[in-house]
């Protein structure tokens, strides 16, 4: 219980100067956090994408801290179980990939699991691709 309470309030540390970032959305139904080429693809209605508590921005920082520190390829505001969740896919240093699974709401991580074997190669090699064509995508928009 100790650990659960000293790593959350270590990710809030984290996230807490990504807070006050802000996000821009775009009529295509995506996110884009500010910090990262990544963008959140938004998979339920404007409405109640509007009510999350938790930026985008928020979201990747206490992924991050969830995945040893890589970096956010894609991410996902989507309702799962009747939350509303990020699902956020991170490519850790090692080569691996993580999903980190953290509430809209509240900012607490409901899921983290690192893939690993053949798995985690494919799963690795398909979200830098993602990450390196959204790094394209916004050099091209911001020359």
């Amino acid at each position: 219980m100790n650990r659960f309470i000293i790593a959350t309030a270590f990710a809030a540390a984290i996230a807490l100067p990504a807070a006050g970032q802000s996000t821009t959305a775009t009529s295509n139904g995506q996110v884009n956090p500010t910090s990262s080429a990544a963008k959140v693809k938004v998979q339920v209605n404007q409405s109640l994408a509007s009510t999350a508590k938790v930026s985008g921005d928020s979201a990747y920082a206490i992924a991050r801290a969830h995945a040893d520190n890589g970096e956010v390829s894609s991410a996902k505001l989507r309702t799962e179980k009747g939350r509303l969740l990020y699902s956020v896919q991170v490519l850790n240093k090692s080569k691996r990939e993580s999903t980190v699974k953290v509430d809209a709401m509240t900012g607490e991580v409901i899921e983290a699991e690192q893939h690993g074997g053949v798995k985690s190669t494919v799963l690795h090699h398909k979200e830098n691709k993602k990450l390196l064509d959204a790094k394209r995508d916004s050099a091209a928009k911001n020359p």
